[in-house]
Formats: structure tokens, sequence, C-alpha cells
């Protein structure tokens, strides 16, 4: 401003997706990361290797879903074509 005031603008955003989906860091780790189905379960993963991936997000509003050990985020699973479908 002329005066010599900065002004800011303060915003409550709402939302159930996580921080770093709205303000990314790193393009090219979000560029790593796919929806998969396992057993008709959406997981949101990142490639860890070749056919291996890492949990980072569970996407069910099924509360059952939660308590399967093996969809935990962190978990590494190994993907093939026919156990799951790349969404």
């Amino acid at each position: 401003m002329e005066d010599g005031r900065e002004w800011y603008v303060a915003m409550i955003l709402y939302t159930t997706m996580p921080q770093e989906m709205i303000f990314p860091i790193n393009d090219e780790d979000y560029k790593k990361q796919k929806v998969v189905q396992i057993n008709g379960v959406s997981l949101l993963v990142t490639e860890y290797d070749s056919m291996r991936y890492q949990i980072v997000r569970l996407l069910s509003s099924n509360p059952k879903d939660f308590l399967i050990e093996s969809f935990m985020p962190g978990q590494i699973i190994e993907l093939f074509d026919h156990q799951s479908s790349f969404m």
C-alpha cells in the first residue's frame, strides 16, 4: 500500500483432502502417485521400485477397510496386472 502498511488475507479451507494434495511441494513426487484398486478397495500408492508400490492413503468410506493391516499407509506392496486395476 502507499502508506507502507502490508495486508494479509487469511483463508480457512474446509476439505477432506490432505494438505499435500492441495498445496503440493514437489510436482515430481505427485507424478509417481497412482490410484489402484485391490479387492475392491481404492488405494493411493507411490512407485517404490519396479512393480512395487508404497501405500500413501486408503481411499474408502468403509470403516472395515481401515482395519485391514495390509492396506496400512507405509506398507510396500507388489502389484501385477492381474492383481489390481490402475485408475
